[in-house]
């Protein structure tokens, strides 16, 4: 007697094919998810990253003119064509406004001295101050002989004479000057001895804001 002999093939029934790909989905739902918080993540500690760098930059900037610097000025001792609402004279040094008496140099960097048997420095303005969220700085000549500092000007006027105030930083929400005089005192400006810097500096980054502050303080040198 022959017996026939049966074949059997091994496969997927549709409901574990369903299974499967029910499986396959949310894992790759998952890994997706992870990838993209992943990527969010790295790419706001980015953004934090650069907020940061430009708010020490910008302030690092700032303290190099302290250094250079014989002391802050009440209000600006050069005339500015554009100074604030047609006063040329109308700088004052404050919280939201720095005014510091830089040392003049010629272009090779050699310091012009007003009275050289006193060792008493000729000064240039470098003003600091906020419009808007931008921060600028405005440099106002002595116009003095040999001196190489250039008076700026807002960009809107500015030409070939008076090139454009530089920008030290953008998208500012915080800005503040503090005085101190020699005992460690919050002054006012023609007093001081330090000066103490702050700002903060934001972005959108997706529905949320991204800041990042900073913080200096910067002693005047004696010149």
């Amino acid at each position: 007697m022959k017996t026939l002999a049966t074949s059997r093939q091994d496969g997927f029934t549709l409901l574990e094919l369903l299974v499967v790909m029910l499986v396959v989905g949310i894992l790759s739902l998952t890994l997706a998810n992870f990838i993209f918080d992943w990527m969010n993540s790295a790419g706001l500690d980015q953004t934090k990253a650069n907020l940061q760098y430009s708010a020490e930059s910008a302030l690092d900037t700032i303290n190099n003119d302290i250094m250079l610097s014989g002391d802050s000025d009440s209000t600006n001792r050069w005339p500015d064509p554009n100074g604030p609402n047609g006063n040329q004279f109308g700088w004052t040094s404050g919280q939201q406004v720095l005014i510091l008496a830089k040392v003049a140099t010629d272009s090779s960097g050699n310091v012009i001295y007003q009275d050289s048997s006193n060792y008493i420095t000729l000064k240039d303005n470098e003003i600091y101050f906020l419009s808007g969220t931008t921060l600028y700085r405005r440099t106002l000549s002595s116009g003095i002989d040999g001196d190489a500092a250039v008076t700026t000007c807002p960009a809107s006027d500015a030409t070939s004479s008076c090139p454009p105030d530089k920008v030290i930083a953008t998208g500012v929400t915080y800005w503040n000057v503090t005085y101190y005089n020699a005992n460690n005192q919050v002054s006012s400006p023609g007093q001081a001895r330090a000066i103490q810097l702050s700002i903060t500096i934001s972005t959108p980054y997706g529905t949320e804001p991204v800041s990042a502050s900073y913080t200096t303080r910067m002693v005047f040198r004696n010149v």
